[in-house]
């Protein structure tokens, strides 16, 4: 029951007493215990199928006292056991920190009282303390208590005793794997509790967070101690100088900031450890890690009792603010939460760490599943919205001297592998499921500016970074690298779009949004083609465009705007090139607008910095001012009004192409050198679900040039809708003009209306399009034996409105109702038509006819003669076809008995077809002869016809042979 070795120092033995050797020297009494401690490897699980290893503790050495007062001691237990008269020795604070002789326990010449508790850590004293213990065996109904002693205060016995942890024992190896307290746990203990003040060479005093261990229980037994033992300290300044301090001075960076510990004769019950550090967003958070002795029923050993250990994750600090000050590399822009608070202040059982929990940063799994904990997050946007999402997060514990490395790692893997790729997208990428947030602080006065209703937010991982305020490292540093967003103003136009793939504008985050031109926040990851119907652009236009850029002034716009690469710097509009890139697809009358679109300077983009609707109105009414892009933007209604407004408004700058050599391109049907387009379409959403929509379109100072056939100039037109309303469409200003071949048709100006859109014009609309002309009859002209007739004028522009081309057509009569000509005994007649649009001309037909007649009667007989020849031609898309003709016919009749006809029909046709590029000149000849006498009649027709065909009009190769007789006998003529 009593196992104990003692030393005597400076005491002899006289035979009857134990007296001093050297009345002038102190004498001790030396009391070595056996190891008071049984340090034990912690299984992974509870199915243990191997023994655990165990370290025991060296031996304790109690030095004490002599006091001198006594001038002997008797040589028996009670007296060398009778500690309570006995002086406790403690390890200075002062001095070094290790025995004088290695093996030993004096320090500075005197004998010192070390107990090592735990395994491997070095305890001593840092009050004056009593131990009291009976030395006389204990017994009670017939059992004999084991011999042990009691720390306690010095003359109490009441009351926490104060220990130190001096130093560790480096020189009996590492703990075992996966023990209760580790080795980095013993070595923050004594930096902790030692009070030995830490100076960095050439600096001053570390300011240690320091404090001693308390022990509500501490006895020392042969078999072990049992203790109670708990510790308590804040947590220094992570911040990488402070770690380089404790570095110098050779100690581990301490975070642990609470440790209990009990025991039973030695071996564990209890342990617990809280690691400080920080969770991935920045939140102070705290490792516990639990130990204890769990019995578990072994079918070999029967009821074992295992030591289970347990970690969880504390979060000290619920909530963590963001902004400029808190050390992002772009003032925080790049976080869209000015504060992120978590609501599970204790998460549930999580993984255990298999290696050292304070050197590693980790994902937080839980115990259970092994999956991610997902933290219940509540975020503050910049307008004070609350936003709550899920997501999982990493754990990371101060004093990482290679934390940047270790969370690079995390978060993207040097090799990952398509399921760890997965599985880092999942953690990354969180669902928000619609919640509205501001993505960016609104400009003054624009509330709502930058808000969307958002579908996920992808989060990334900031460069280390100091906090501004205080030098504290932002762990982690979190931003949001990509999100998915609605974006009202372009769902109004693409109703499928839903959440769109969006990121922060280079400019915004650099430069700040007043560093934009528009204000722009946000850039879409893939422009998003914008088809637009003819209602929603004014019927003049469809606009089509790619946008790319949420603004908040603009709306979203295409991107026009070139920006330096490194700061993101606004250096000038975009290349022409890539503006009407932008624009592709875009109509105007049903040409490419992109085509006419005027490249921009940098001084044209300072219209979309400031646009309220007093500013749009300016620039639509001042000729000289444009908006450079069109501005597509959603908000609520003014004056009390309950609703959305959405608009499109756009003024772009026009010019009319030109060739390599500057000239006009010839190809180019509109002349917009001085032309002006205003779009301005609105769309009110009010509570009722009631949409209404105004439409106004205008094109001023164009003309439409057609093949270099005819030019129609507009001074202005018009376009407007209104809800439960026929659309208004007004033109002004048209004058038609012809040129080249056609030009003579404007000497007949004075036949025609002062201005063909007045009288005698029409105008119809359509939901379809827009025809609007003239068709003018011309009275009969009759100059000596020339008389020309039934002559019509008629010109038809065509607009439609659901994106096709502009056309026009001119007719000077009309196959169905040709002119007439009359020149002494010869008449004829014909017709001209053509019609062109944007890609060319599309058809010309035309036809003339001629011919005369005479007759003869000469009482016996009679007869008479004519000659018709005629000439037609026909230009289309597919084909080309000139024809013409000659017909002659006569008859004689002799006293009505005999009657004698002859008709002669000679036809030559040429024909091209476009697409297979053939072409045939096809001839027909017909004579037939009639003869009649009194009732038998006779008639004969001849026929022939020959065509020709030119290249490629020749046969093939195999249609020249038969491919059962010929294809033999050909192939046999080559045969060996």
């Amino acid at each position: 029951m009593l196992v104990v070795d003692i030393a005597l120092v400076n005491l002899r033995f006289d035979g009857r007493r134990l007296v001093r050797k050297d009345r002038a020297q102190p004498a001790f009494v030396l009391a070595g215990l056996p190891p008071q401690h049984v340090l034990e490897e912690v299984p992974l699980n509870l199915k243990v199928t191997a023994s655990m290893k165990a370290v025991t503790a060296g031996s304790t050495r109690l030095a004490f006292l002599v006091p001198d007062n006594i001038d002997s001691l008797d040589l028996s237990l009670d007296a060398l056991l009778g500690w309570a008269r006995l002086v406790p020795m403690t390890v200075p604070v002062v001095g070094p920190q290790s025995p004088d002789t290695p093996g030993t326990t004096v320090f500075q010449g005197l004998p010192r009282s070390v107990i090592e508790f735990p395994t491997r850590l070095f305890l001593s004293y840092d009050d004056p303390v009593d131990w009291v213990g009976r030395p006389q065996s204990q017994q009670a109904d017939g059992r004999t208590a084991l011999w042990h002693a009691r720390l306690q205060l010095h003359g109490e016995r009441d009351g926490d005793v104060r220990l130190r942890a001096f130093a560790t024992a480096r020189d009996r190896g590492a703990p075992p794997g996966n023990s209760p307290i580790t080795a980095d746990n013993m070595a923050d203990l004594v930096t902790l509790s030692s009070r030995v003040e830490l100076v960095p060479p050439g600096d001053v005093p570390i300011d240690v967070p320091s404090a001693p261990l308390h022990a509500e229980q501490f006895i020392v037994t042969p078999q072990g101690s049992s203790v109670h033992l708990h510790g308590l300290w804040g947590s220094p300044p992570n911040t990488p100088e402070e770690r380089e301090r404790y570095r110098k001075v050779g100690r581990h960076f301490p975070n642990v900031v609470a440790y209990d510990h009990i025991t039973g004769l030695g071996r564990d019950q209890y342990v617990r450890v809280v690691i400080h550090g920080s969770l991935s967003t920045g939140h102070e958070s705290l490792l516990v890690t639990e130990t204890r002795r769990w019995f578990i029923a072994s079918a070999d050993d029967g009821i074992v009792a295992y030591l289970h250990k347990e970690q969880y994750i504390v979060v000290k600090q619920p909530e963590v603010e963001y902004g400029a000050h808190t050390g992002f590399q772009h003032a925080g822009r790049e976080m869209p939460f000015r504060t992120l608070r978590i609501t599970d202040r204790v998460t549930p059982l999580i993984q255990t760490r298999t290696e050292n929990p304070q050197n590693v940063a980790f994902w937080v799994n839980l115990e259970d599943s092994g999956k991610d904990f997902d933290f219940t997050l509540i975020g503050t946007d910049a307008e004070g919205r609350k936003v709550s999402f899920t997501m999982p997060l990493v754990f990371v514990p101060d004093g990482l001297t290679d934390e940047q490395e270790q969370l690079t790692r995390l978060y993207n893997p040097a090799t990952p592998t398509e399921e760890m790729k997965a599985m880092m997208e999942k953690r990354l990428r969180r669902e928000i499921h619609g919640q509205v947030m501001a993505m960016a602080e609104p400009p003054a006065g624009a509330f709502g500016s930058t808000s969307h209703a958002v579908g996920t937010l992808t989060f990334g991982l900031g460069a280390f970074a100091l906090d501004t305020r205080d030098g504290t490292p932002v762990v982690g540093q979190p931003y949001v690298s990509a999100a998915a967003v609605r974006v009202p103003a372009v769902e109004q136009f693409t109703p499928n779009a839903g959440d769109l793939e969006v990121k922060f504008n280079a400019t915004y985050l650099q430069q700040t949004m007043q560093g934009h031109p528009a204000g722009a926040y946000l850039d879409l990851q893939r422009p998003l083609s914008l088809t637009f119907g003819a209602e929603q652009a004014g019927g003049l236009s469809s606009p089509n465009s790619a946008v790319k850029t949420i603004t908040s002034r603009a709306g979203v716009i295409p991107d026009v705007i070139k920006t330096d690469p490194t700061t993101g710097a606004v250096l000038d509009a975009a290349p022409i090139k890539t503006i009407r890139d932008a624009f592709g697809g875009a109509q105007l009358l049903g040409i490419d607008l992109s085509t006419y679109l005027k490249g921009l300077v940098k001084d044209q983009l300072d219209a979309l910095q400031q646009l309220d609707d007093n500013q749009i109105k300016d620039i639509l009414d001042n000729p000289r001012r444009q908006l450079p892009a069109p501005v597509l933007r959603i908000r609520d209604l003014m004056d009390g009004q309950q609703g959305k407004e959405l608009r499109y408004v756009w003024k772009p700058p026009l010019e009319r192409p030109t060739t390599a050599g500057g000239g006009v391109d010839p190809t180019a049907l509109l002349d917009v050198s001085k032309a002006s387009l205003i779009l301005d379409a609105r769309t009110v959403r009010s509570t009722d679900a009631v949409g209404k929509s105004t439409v106004q379109g205008s094109l001023s100072h164009f003309a439409l040039d057609f093949s270099d056939i005819a030019r129609v100039e507009f001074d202005e037109l018009k376009f407007q809708t209104s809800p439960g309303q026929k659309p208004e469409v007004t033109a002004s200003g048209v004058k038609l003009k012809f040129s080249s071949a056609l030009e003579f048709i404007n000497s007949l100006r004075s036949a025609l209306p002062a201005d063909a859109f007045g009288s005698g014009a029409f105008i119809d609309v359509q939901t379809t399009g827009l025809r609007a002309g003239y068709k003018f009859a011309l009275p009969a002209i009759g100059l000596g034996v020339f008389t020309l007739s039934n002559v019509t004028l008629s010109a038809e522009l065509v607009i439609p409105f659901d994106g096709k081309p502009v056309a026009f057509r001119f007719s000077v009569s009309e196959r169905v109702h040709p002119f007439n000509v009359a020149v002494s005994l010869f008449g004829g007649g014909g017709y001209f038509s053509m019609l062109v649009d944007a890609s060319g001309v599309q058809e010309i037909e035309g036809s003339i006819e001629f011919g005369g007649a005479a007759a003869l009667d000469l009482g016996v007989a009679s007869g008479g003669v004519s000659i018709m020849a005629g000439i037609r031609f026909q230009l289309d898309k597919n084909a080309v076809s000139l024809s013409g003709y000659l017909r002659c016919n006569g008859f004689l009749t002799v006293l009505g008995i005999v009657t004698v006809s002859v008709e002669f029909y000679l036809e030559l046709t040429y024909e091209k077809n476009k697409e297979t590029h053939q072409s045939v000149v096809r001839g027909r000849g017909t004579l037939t002869v009639s003869v009649r006498i009194a009732f038998f009649s006779k008639s004969v027709q001849l026929e022939m016809e020959r065509s020709f065909a030119g290249a490629p009009g020749d046969p093939t190769f195999a249609q020249c042979f038969s491919k059962d007789q010929d294809w033999p006998e050909y192939c046999a003529a080559y045969a060996a």
